[in-house]
């Protein structure tokens, strides 16, 4: 908060973000809460050599249910042979 009387205003999270790459592809996952207090998991890949790819948004009831959505997430890219890919030292890992 800005000013101690204000009871409105709150800082947002910090955003929890997942990188994956193989071969050819690379992939992201980005849980973060906007600023109406909703929670959403951000999805978007591509192709390392071409300009294909996409992404989709997924809204969750809380952070926990965003994480959860995470680990199946890295899950499947691991299933996919998909190395989880560090990007900062806040990176969590999730098997």
């Amino acid at each position: 908060m800005i000013d101690p009387a204000d009871t409105v205003t709150r800082a947002l999270p910090q955003p929890t973000r997942l990188q994956f790459a193989s071969e050819t592809r690379v992939y992201t996952a980005l849980l973060d809460q906007d600023l109406l207090g909703d929670w959403t998991v951000m999805q978007s890949w591509g192709g390392k050599s071409n300009q294909r790819g996409g992404g989709k948004v997924t809204h969750v009831e809380s952070f926990e249910e965003g994480l959860q959505l995470l680990q199946i997430i890295a899950k499947r890219r691991g299933r996919h042979g998909c190395n989880q890919s560090d990007y900062s030292a806040a990176t969590p890992r999730l098997e």
